[in-house]
This record gives C-alpha cells, sequence and structure tokens, in this order.
C-alpha cells in the first residue's frame, strides 16, 4: 500500500485538511493519518483479497485521524465532498478518452461484457442482473468489497467517499448514460447500476 501523500486518488485531500485547519494542524492530521493507514494495512491487507484497500484504507486513515484530532468535525462530510471533486477530475479523463474516435462505440459494442466484468464474483461482488443487454445494462449489487472491507475496519461510512466519486467519474462516458439512486453504503438494499446507450449523449 502507498503512503497517502504517494496516492493519485487521495493526496489532493491534504490540500482539504490545509485550507480547513490550517498548515500546522493539517500536518499534524496528515502524519496521523499516515500511521493510521500504515496500521490498517499491516492488520487487514491480508484480508484484502480484492485489493479493495487501495481505495478503503486512506479514506479510513483520514476519517479516523480527524476523529482523534478533531473530535466533532464533520469529517464524513469532507470525505464525501472531496469524492465528489476527484470524481468530477476523472470525469474529464473519462470524457476526453471515450470522445477520440470510435472509443464510445467499442464501449457500446462491449457493455454487457464490462458490465458482466466489473460486477463479477471474481471481484467480490454479489449481483441480480435486471438487463443484460449492450444497449442497455442494469445490475443491482448486493454486497461489495469495498462496503465489506469498510465495514471489517469498523468504518462503514467511509465507503461513501468511493461512492461519491463512483456517482459522478461514471457519468463521463460518451453515449452512455448513467443512472444509480441507491447504494449500500448509505443504507440501501443494492447499488442500482443502469447504463443506457444514447448517441445523443455527449
Amino acid at each position: 500500500m502507498k503512503t497517502l501523500s504517494g496516492s493519485i486518488i487521495y493526496r489532493g485531500l491534504y490540500k482539504d485538511l490545509k485550507a480547513e485547519f490550517g498548515a500546522e494542524e493539517a500536518k499534524k492530521i496528515w502524519a496521523l493519518s499516515e500511521r493510521v493507514l500504515k496500521a490498517l494495512c499491516d492488520k487487514y491487507s491480508s484480508e484484502d483479497r480484492y485489493n479493495a484497500g487501495e481505495f478503503v484504507f486512506p479514506a479510513a486513515a483520514v476519517f479516523i485521524a480527524l476523529r482523534r484530532r478533531q473530535p466533532g468535525f464533520p469529517a464524513m462530510d469532507m470525505l464525501r465532498a472531496y469524492g465528489t471533486k476527484t470524481g468530477r477530475r476523472i470525469r474529464k479523463i473519462i470524457h476526453t478518452a471515450t470522445s477520440l474516435p470510435c472509443a464510445a462505440e467499442l464501449i457500446h459494442k462491449n457493455l454487457r461484457k464490462i458490465m458482466d466484468h466489473a460486477s463479477s464474483a471474481e471481484l467480490g461482488y454479489t449481483r441480480r442482473i435486471v438487463s443484460d443487454d449492450n444497449d442497455f445494462c442494469a445490475v443491482d449489487i448486493l454486497s461489495c468489497p469495498l462496503y465489506d472491507l469498510a465495514v471489517r475496519i469498523g468504518v462503514p461510512e467511509v465507503c461513501q467517499t468511493v461512492c461519491a466519486m463512483d456517482k459522478v467519474y461514471m457519468t463521463g462516458f460518451r453515449h452512455i448514460r448513467y443512472e444509480r439512486t441507491k447504494s449500500v453504503a448509505e443504507g440501501d438494499d443494492c447499488c442500482d447500476y443502469r447504463l443506457r446507450w444514447d448517441k445523443s449523449k455527449e
């Protein structure tokens, strides 16, 4: 597991901490987060069969560090906001990539296969197929390895950081309309992924 400072996804959180708490306190929170991250990796990495820790451990580390150093601070509000901001950054990359000639059409042709793999038992998911078609793929995720790991760590709410990213970046695919109204990490019975091919959607 990388350090927080070495994580492409999470290293930007330091700027948010600095803006919220000032340079000195942000440095202390970050240092504690790095120590917590190492402890989580040492304790749970052997149980992380699906590499969910890459996304869950850093969010959990910052959340735990904030609870220790800033009790009463709405840590999950900060993490969800960071997830949304990160999702926007990833969305731009996805939109640019799928704007290349034939890229969106290639995804359309293989949408069923992509969805099947992304929600497979091999990656740790339990699912219910609703529609299995290249024009409309729909799957309900009943259990998720990221949420399961967050539960084992004892901070199930931190999975919402990843969900916040997901809700945004998945809208970046050109010609594919994405909808998700529910999330296991937010207490729902499933994550209801709906992807529909729409040539008019830029």
